[in-house]
C-alpha cells in the first residue's frame, strides 16, 4: 500500500489495524468471515423454501419462459402467456444455464444469480479491504466480510429469486472502478489501468440498469459527489469519460429499451414507464403508496431506519464511522481543503468513498414515495467496510479487544436468523413451499414419464406451471379445445376458495364430459387467497 499524503491519511491507516493484528487473531477472523457466508447460505439452501414469497414466482415464470419459448421472449419474457415481465431480463438471462441444468423444479438453480451475486460481493469487500491495511494484518477486509454476510439483508436476499443482489453487485462493482480512478494519480489517466476502470464503470452502469432499470443511476451520481468530495473538484469527474461512457451505458441499456418498444409499446409506457417508475417514484401509481406525493412527507424516515434496522448491528457501527470520518474533515478550514483536495492513496479516500455511497443510497431512495426495506441492499458492502475500521480503531478496555466482540455478535445474528427461518412465521402454514416443491417434483415425474399435452385451470398466478416447465395461459378456454381434441392429456388443476368451486364442478356446469383419473393430489393450501386451496393433477380421457 503507498504511504498516505496527509496526516488524517496516516492516522486512518493506522487506527485501521491498531488493535488487533496479531496471526492467531487474523487466521481466526479468515476462519470466521469464511463461515459466516457459509452459513448464511447454507441456513437458506437447506431451510424451508419461501419461493412462493417476495413475488418470486414472477421471476420463476420469467426464467422458465424464455428458455421454453426462446426468440422476442429473451428481451420481453410472458408470466403464464398473459403477463409481461415489469423489470430488465438480466437475472433471467443469468439463471437460464443453472435452470437447464438443475431443472424447472429447482429452488437452488431460479435463485444461483443472487447466490454467485453475494459470493462475489463479500469477496470483492474482503479484498478491498485487505488492501486497504495490508501493512496491519489484513483484518479489515475479514472483518467486514464477515460483518456483510451476517445481517437480515443479507441472509434474506442472498438466497432469493429477485434482483435485488444482482444489482448490489453492480453497484459495488462500478463504486470500487469509480474510487479507484478518482484515488488514481493525475498523470495514470491515460494509462491502460484507468482506461479500463472506466469501461469497467460504464458497464457496470449498463449491468444495473438491466437488472433494474432507474437504480443504476446512483453509479453516475456518485461519480460526480466523489469527484468533489474526494477530489475537492466538480471537474474532477472528468476522469470518467462521460463523452464515451455514457453514450456507451445508455446504448446498452436502450437496445432493450427498443427491443420492448418493438414488442409491446403500451406494455413499455403503460407498465415499465408509468407503473414501474413514475408511479413508484411519485406514489400515483399501482405499485407506488395509491396516496401521491405527499407520502413522500409521512414516510421520510422509512429509508434510514430501514438501514439501521435491516443492517442492525453493524449499521451503528457504520454511522459512528461516517461521524467519525466527517469530524476529521471539519477539523478546520485548512485541514479540511487540504485533505480534501488531494489525491489519497489510502484508506481514508476510500472509506469517504464508502460513506458518500450509503449516504446517497440512503437519500436517493429517500426521495422516492415507494420505499421497501430491500432497497438499502446496495448500501451494505460499503457499510460493512466502514463498521469494520470503527471497530478496529477501538481502544481494547479491560484487556479485551472490541473486534474480538465481532464473531459472537455475528453468531448470535446467524443463529437467530436461521431459526427465524426455519419457523417460517410469514408463510400460510409450516412447510407450505416445501409441500408446494414436493408436488411440483412429484408431478413432473408422471407427467414425464407418460408425455402428452397438459393444461392447468385455477392454479392462480403461482409458479407450479413454471416448475413443470411450462408457461401457457391458465384460463378454461385452453382446457376447453383439449377437450374438443378428444385425446387423453395431463390437467393441473385446483381448488378455488372463493367461491368454492372445483374442475369437477366446472366441467358440470359446462356440459363437458369427460373422465378424470386423479394421479398426484397436493396438501391442503390454506391461509392465502393467493393459492388455490389444493391441487390435483389427473389423466384426462374426453368423451368421444
Amino acid at each position: 500500500m503507498n504511504q498516505p499524503t496527509s496526516q488524517i491519511e496516516a492516522d486512518v491507516a493506522m487506527e485501521s489495524g491498531a488493535s488487533a493484528t496479531s496471526s492467531p487473531w487474523r487466521r481466526a477472523l479468515v476462519v470466521c468471515s469464511m463461515a459466516a457466508l457459509l452459513w448464511s447460505i447454507a441456513a437458506r439452501v437447506l431451510g424451508p423454501s419461501d419461493m412462493w414469497d417476495q413475488r418470486q414466482p414472477r421471476t420463476v415464470s420469467y426464467t422458465t419462459d424464455i428458455i421454453v419459448n426462446g426468440g422476442d421472449h429473451w428481451i420481453l419474457p410472458i408470466e403464464q402467456g398473459e403477463y409481461p415481465a415489469t423489470k430488465p431480463p438480466l437475472y433471467n438471462w443469468l439463471a437460464v444455464p443453472m435452470v437447464k441444468v438443475l431443472g424447472f423444479s429447482s429452488d437452488l438453480a431460479h435463485k444461483s444469480p443472487s447466490v454467485i451475486a453475494l459470493c462475489l460481493c463479500w469477496l470483492a469487500v474482503v479484498r478491498l479491504g485487505r488492501s486497504l491495511d495490508a501493512a496491519q494484518g489484513q483484518t479489515l477486509g475479514w472483518l467486514a466480510g464477515m460483518m456483510l454476510a451476517a445481517n437480515y439483508t443479507t441472509f434474506k436476499l442472498g438466497y432469493l429469486a429477485r434482483p435485488d443482489m444482482l444489482l448490489t453487485l453492480w453497484l459495488l462493482l462500478g463504486w470500487l472502478a469509480a474510487t479507484a480512478l478518482l484515488t488514481s494519480p493525475p498523470d495514470a489517466v491515460g494509462a491502460p489501468k484507468a482506461r479500463a476502470l472506466r469501461l469497467a464503470f460504464w458497464l457496470c452502469v449498463a449491468l444495473a440498469a438491466l437488472t433494474k432499470g432507474p437504480p443504476a443511476v446512483i453509479l453516475p451520481l456518485y461519480a460526480l459527489l466523489a469527484a468533489r468530495g474526494l477530489r475537492g473538484s466538480w471537474r474532477a469527474a472528468a476522469v470518467f469519460g462521460w463523452s464515451w461512457g455514457l453514450p456507451l451505458s445508455l446504448g446498452l441499456f436502450g437496445s432493450w429499451i427498443w427491443g420492448v418498444y418493438r414488442i409491446d409499446a403500451q406494455h413499455l409506457i403503460h407498465t415499465l414507464w408509468f407503473e414501474e417508475f413514475f408511479g413508484r417514484v411519485t406514489g400515483l401509481g399501482s405499485e407506488g403508496n395509491v396516496r401521491g406525493p405527499v407520502e413522500f412527507f409521512r414516510r421520510i424516515l422509512h429509508m434510514p431506519l430501514y438501514y439501521l434496522s435491516r443492517f442492525a448491528p453493524w449499521s451503528i457501527l457504520s454511522i459512528l464511522a461516517m461521524v467519525a470520518l466527517w469530524s476529521r474533515g471539519a477539523a478546520g478550514t485548512a485541514k479540511r481543503t487540504r485533505y480534501w483536495q488531494e489525491i489519497p492513496h489510502g484508506a481514508g479516500a476510500w472509506l469517504h468513498g464508502a460513506a458518500i455511497l450509503v449516504v446517497l443510497i440512503v437519500a436517493l431512495f429517500t426521495l422516492s414515495t415507494g420505499k421497501r426495506a430491500d432497497y438499502i441492499a446496495a448500501a451494505i458492502p460499503p457499510g460493512s467496510l466502514l463498521a469494520a475500521w470503527w471497530l478496529l480503531r477501538i481502544p481494547p478496555r479491560w484487556g479485551i479487544a472490541a473486534p474480538w466482540l465481532a464473531p459472537a455478535v455475528a453468531v448470535v445474528f446467524l443463529a437467530s436468523m436461521t431459526v427465524y427461518n426455519q419457523l417460517e412465521p410469514n408463510a400460510p402454514q409450516p412447510g407450505f413451499g416445501n409441500a408446494i416443491n414436493r408436488f411440483a417434483v412429484q408431478a413432473e415425474a408422471q407427467i414425464r414419464a407418460d408425455p402428452r399435452p397438459v393444461a392447468f385451470w385455477a392454479t392462480e398466478q403461482t409458479y407450479l406451471q413454471s416448475y413443470l416447465g411450462y408457461c401457457g395461459q391458465d384460463a378454461s378456454e385452453a382446457l376447453r379445445q383439449l377437450l374438443e381434441a378428444a385425446d387423453p392429456f395431463w390437467l393441473v388443476a385446483g381448488e378455488r376458495a372463493n367461491p368454492p368451486v372445483t374442475v369437477h364442478d366446472w366441467l358440470r356446469n359446462e356440459h363437458l364430459n369427460a373422465t378424470l383419473t386423479e394421479v398426484r393430489r397436493s396438501d391442503r393450501y390454506d391461509g392465502t387467497s393467493l393459492w388455490p386451496r389444493q391441487v390435483v393433477l389427473y389423466r384426462v380421457d374426453p368423451a368421444r
